[in-house]
C-alpha cells in the first residue's frame, strides 16, 4: 500500500469516527488531540505518514525533572514489558514522554479499519493506565515501584 492510499483510509476513518484534526500534506502528517482520564489531562497525537507505513506518537505536555529521568525510565521500561502493540518512549535529553505505534502496509491492498482504530487508540488507552504514574514521577513525588503496582492494579480490578 503507498503512503497515498495510507493517509486517504486514516483520514476517512477519522472522518468517520468523528475526529477533528489537521493535515499537513506537506510532510505528511496528521495532528490531533485527546483528552486524558489521568492526572495528565490531555495529549497530542502526531501521525506521520511514511512510503509504506504510518506511526502514531501520543505526546503529554509534562516533561520528566531532570533529577528524576532515571526513575521515570525504570517506570516506563517496566510499563514497556509485555506491552504487544507500541511502546513508551523517553527523551533523556529533554524528558519528553511519549507512546509510539508502528505500522507496517506493505504488501496490504486495504487498510482495516480495526488496524487504524487500534494503532490511534492504544497510546490513549495506555496514557490512561500509566499516566498518573508519569505525573509523579516526573515531578519527583514517587518511585518507579510504588507507581507501576498502582497502574498494573487497575488490571485487575
Amino acid at each position: 500500500m503507498d503512503r497515498e492510499k495510507i493517509v486517504e483510509a486514516v483520514r476517512d476513518w477519522l472522518e468517520n469516527d468523528d475526529w477533528r484534526y489537521e493535515y499537513d500534506v506537506e510532510y505528511p502528517l496528521i495532528k490531533t488531540g485527546v483528552t486524558l482520564d489521568s492526572k495528565i489531562k490531555s495529549g497530542s497525537i502526531l501521525i506521520i505518514f511514511n512510503e509504506d507505513n504510518y506511526t502514531v506518537y501520543l505526546t503529554v505536555p509534562i516533561n520528566g525533572n531532570k533529577d528524576d529521568l532515571g526513575e521515570l525510565n525504570k517506570y516506563l521500561a517496566m510499563a514497556n514489558y509485555g506491552l504487544r502493540n507500541g511502546n513508551f518512549e523517553l527523551d533523556m535529553n529533554d524528558g519528553e514522554i511519549r507512546y509510539k505505534t508502528y505500522v507496517n502496509c506493505a504488501g496490504l491492498e486495504s487498510l482495516p479499519e480495526e488496524i487504524i482504530k487500534a494503532s490511534i487508540y492504544v497510546g490513549w488507552v495506555m496514557m490512561d493506565r500509566y499516566g498518573d504514574g508519569i505525573a509523579a514521577l516526573a515531578l519527583g513525588f514517587s518511585d518507579a515501584d510504588t507507581e507501576i503496582k498502582k497502574a498494573e492494579k487497575q488490571d485487575e480490578d
